[in-house]
This record gives C-alpha cells, sequence and structure tokens, in this order.
C-alpha cells in the first residue's frame, strides 16, 4: 500500500510565490504564479488533447495572446472519440472551434520538437521548435505551459536558452523516474526557480515510491522568496488529484 512519495531533494522547492490554480478540477489544472497573469501577454501551450480548460481561463484573466500547439488535435481526433463513445466529444468539438478566434487565440496543428527532426508521417512544415517561433524574444512576458508526453526532453535546452523571456512556466514531465538525472541538469540551468511541485496521481509509481510524472511549476526571480518555513508539506491547499478516484499522498525528500 503507498502511502507516500519519495523524492530528492533538488525537487524541494525552495522559493515560494503566490499561486493560484488555473484551469478545471483534478486532471487540466495548474498551480501558477499569480503574478503571472499580471506579467504574461503570450502563452504557448504546447499539448492541448481535448481539454483547453486552462487556456481559457488564462485568457479570461490575463487577457494575454495564446497561440497552442498539438498536431494530434483535429476533426478526426473528435470524430475518433465520439466513434469509440465519447458522445461528448461533439460538443467539445463545437467548443474547441468557437474558443479557437484564429486571431487572439490560435491552434497551430504543429509538433513540437527540433527543427531537423524527421517523421515518416508528418511533413516537415508540421514541426516547430522554440527557435524558430520565438524570433522576437526580447520581452520577458512568456508563459509556458508545456504537456507533451515526453517530448518535454527534446526542448530542455531551447527552454533554458529563452528563459529570460518567460513570465513564468508550469511543464509536466514523464518517466521522471528513468529521467531525474535529465530533469536536475535542466533545474540547475535554468533561471526560473522552482516554486510548485505535484505528482500526476494517474501515472505509475516505481517500487522506490518515485512517480513517472510531475508537473513543476517555475517563477521569475522577482516574483519569489525564500520558503521561511523549511517544513513546507506538499501538496498545498490549492492541489487537486489528477484522478478524483484516489487522493494525492504526500511528498517526502531524501538524500
Amino acid at each position: 500500500m503507498l502511502n507516500k512519495i519519495l523524492l530528492p531533494k533538488f525537487l524541494c522547492p525552495l522559493y515560494e510565490t503566490d499561486l493560484v490554480r488555473i484551469g478545471k478540477n483534478n486532471d487540466g489544472g495548474y498551480s501558477i504564479p499569480k503574478q503571472s497573469l499580471s506579467h504574461t501577454k503570450l502563452l504557448y501551450s504546447f499539448g492541448l488533447n481535448d481539454d483547453f480548460s486552462f487556456e481559457e481561463e488564462f485568457h479570461s484573466k490575463a487577457g494575454a495572446k495564446i497561440i497552442c500547439y498539438d498536431n494530434s488535435v483535429n476533426w478526426k481526433f473528435f470524430l475518433k472519440k465520439f466513434l469509440l463513445g465519447d458522445f461528448k466529444s461533439i460538443f467539445k468539438y463545437i467548443n474547441h472551434r468557437a474558443f479557437f478566434d484564429g486571431k487572439n487565440k490560435i491552434h497551430e496543428p504543429k509538433y513540437i520538437a527540433p527543427i531537423g527532426t524527421f517523421h515518416t508521417v508528418l511533413k516537415e512544415e508540421k514541426i516547430i521548435d522554440l527557435n524558430s517561433m520565438l524570433i522576437d524574444s526580447s520581452l520577458n512576458s512568456l508563459f509556458f505551459k508545456i504537456d507533451i508526453e515526453g517530448s518535454e526532453y527534446r526542448i530542455l535546452e531551447q527552454l533554458t536558452k529563452y528563459a529570460p523571456c518567460m513570465a513564468g512556466m508550469v511543464i509536466e514531465f514523464h518517466d521522471c523516474d528513468l529521467n531525474y538525472h535529465r530533469i536536475k541538469n535542466f533545474m540547475e540551468n535554468f533561471e526560473l526557480q522552482l516554486v510548485h511541485i505535484h505528482i500526476n496521481n494517474w501515472d505509475f509509481v516505481s517500487p522506490k515510491k518515485f512517480p513517472q510524472a510531475l508537473e513543476l511549476t517555475f517563477s521569475p526571480r522577482q516574483f519569489n522568496k525564500m520558503i521561511a518555513n523549511k517544513t513546507k508539506k506538499f501538496p498545498i491547499l490549492l492541489d487537486q488529484p489528477n484522478n478524483p478516484l484516489f487522493q494525492d499522498y504526500p511528498i517526502e525528500f531524501n538524500d
């Protein structure tokens, strides 16, 4: 019986800021820096599926332009879900078409990966990376929401490069028990500070109580302060279990 999560100390947030939860209850919502809402002019969202509640609420509260990238979401995606018995998918498709107006709220059906990546099915123009989308990146007014099922590791170097442009970032790491050394290396070189951590309880936990999926929130230094209470507990009251049928287990940090 699992009663706690065990994580290395490098994943323990040393800084804190005022957080606000954006997006729907349970899976799809994230805790982000409250100040990010007033400092963001453009939200880049990588990974969409059929849930844009985060993007919708972020736009409502921040007034920011939104550009989402997900090459898997189109009318065929919703039709397949409908044929498999998800009859609500027809309404999700209608809402998707209504929300993404092509002006201030844009859905680009493209795959996020370094330019030059080859795929037998995807055409070259269907692949995009940060270097090609952030041609004018002089303003520190960008927020990133990243949930791309393992492809996040392919763009970590570029995220580090463009950190000075960011007003915040929330990212879901996958297969963390196998890639924790890559996450550690990224955090050591990333300019923004870790201010929150949450376990996605839809995924497996290893025999060593290390979760496969982690949601990490990063905040610019000017928004943050050192955590005075070194015994701060996670999850926090703002958190909700991704899978509502099971609780969020407490996190312990070790050497």
